[in-house]
């Protein structure tokens, strides 16, 4: 599964590409991310290290998934975050990523990556709403930080 969401955000780009940076936020704005805190960094980690807890919601049942992750690559227009467990183990691909582009309004793209074989058309479309719905609350989240 590799979902590429576009959409318009109405706040200011260079504050909405800060929130994109710091995956800390995400916890805030986009329901898919339920926690998010910081690891102890890896010698070979590209960037900071995070342990994520993500969670897809099917009415009252809820699947959730804890993850390490690591920056991967960072720029001017926002930062994409790649799975990286340090147990010696083979996991499954997890890629979030998201990065803004100017003009009135921003338009944010969203891309989320899942390698494994536990993924069902359920929990895409569940993915694809949540990703939507995040839109307007990374906008009030900018904003509130403004």
């Amino acid at each position: 599964m590799d979902q590429r969401i576009d959409a318009s955000v109405q706040a200011d780009t260079q504050e909405v590409r800060t929130v994109l940076q710091d995956l800390i936020s995400y916890q805030h704005w986009l329901d898919l991310v339920d926690h998010v805190e910081l690891d102890e960094t890896n010698d070979a980690d590209p960037g900071p290290a995070y342990l994520v807890t993500l969670v897809a919601k099917i009415g009252p049942f809820a699947r959730r998934k804890r993850l390490r992750m690591v920056r991967h690559e960072i720029n001017e227009s926002g930062a994409t975050f790649a799975r990286r467990e340090i147990d010696g183990r083979e996991h499954s691909t997890w890629v979030l990523g998201a990065h803004a582009e100017p003009g009135d309004p921003t338009t944010v793209s969203m891309r989320l990556a899942y390698g494994g074989g536990l993924w069902s058309d359920v929990l895409e479309r569940v993915l694809e709403d949540q990703i939507r719905e995040a839109v307007d609350s990374l906008a009030l989240y900018v904003r509130r930080l403004a």
